[in-house]
């Protein structure tokens, strides 16, 4: 019977440690190995909902930016929150809300999948990290997760999101569900003023890059433009030093999304 090669070897060098060694090192090549084809196999099958759902937010905001979000000012006078907010703004929040309830739900499927074992696993994993980022997400990050979870619908254990209609009906008649989204609604709906605006713009960059990072034949998503001219120069130096100078390292060409460098914008 033929040795296999941990034998051929433990042979040749001779010794019992020698034999343990070797064979706790190809066991321990084994378990990566799998683990890493897990998280390969995890991704092939559960990332798509994701990437589109990122796909669509990034085309909305594209479009806003070209019109500097006008489209989200029309706030109507009114006693609540509900009636102070355009439909606009709310459908906006919508994208957003359904593309935190696909991250939770990824989150969800992957709790006993190693990620981290694969390489795009690693960069998905940066990416989640930096939406959730103090200077990048767009409310408290507790919060983006509950507003996930209210996308979330469970149909005998199967996970989806829900519709617009229903979303739409639940913010008209339930207060708590108003209340969830209330943070995420009066950034939208501030998008006049720079702060707002740009916060905006700068989550939008991170998930463009994302999308192209993770799909980049772009087999579920479009491939498209960014918006580097809308950017001010403090959301340039963030971008560039803070997100891919330290969460997004392996992220390429980033010139695509953030523009050269702007006047006054070099590290001082």
């Amino acid at each position: 019977m033929e040795l296999g090669w941990v034998q051929l070897i433990s042979a040749a060098l001779g010794g019992g440690a020698t034999v343990k060694a070797l064979d706790i090192a190809y066991q321990e090549f084994r378990q990566r190995s799998e683990r890493s084809r897990s998280a390969r196999k995890f991704l092939d099958d559960h990332l798509d909902p994701v990437l589109k759902a990122a796909d669509e937010l990034v085309g909305k905001l594209r479009s806003l930016a070209e019109s500097d979000f006008k489209s989200l000012h029309d706030v109507r006078q009114g006693s609540g929150i509900q009636d102070r907010i355009s439909a606009n703004t709310k459908a906006v929040a919508f994208l957003f809300a359904i593309l935190w309830a696909r991250i939770e739900i990824l989150n969800r499927q992957a709790l006993s999948i190693a990620l981290s074992e694969s390489r795009q696993g690693k960069s998905l994993q940066s990416f989640l990290d930096c939406l959730e980022s103090k200077r990048i997400r767009i409310v408290d990050r507790i919060l983006q997760r509950a507003i996930g979870e209210l996308m979330i619908k469970d149909a005998n254990g199967i996970l989806s999101t829900n519709q617009f209609i229903t979303f739409a009906k639940s913010y008209a008649v339930d207060a708590e569900v108003r209340g969830w989204l209330k943070p995420l609604l009066l950034v939208l709906s501030r998008t006049s003023h720079t702060y707002e605006r740009q916060k905006v713009l700068q989550y939008g960059v991170v998930v463009h890059a994302f999308i192209d990072t993770l799909d980049p034949k772009h087999l579920v998503t479009r491939e498209r433009p960014s918006f580097p001219n809308k950017l001010s120069r403090r959301s340039w130096r963030d971008l560039n030093y803070r997100v891919f100078g330290r969460y997004l390292p392996f992220v390429s060409e980033t010139s695509k999304y953030i523009g050269p460098p702007k006047k006054s914008a070099a590290r001082e």
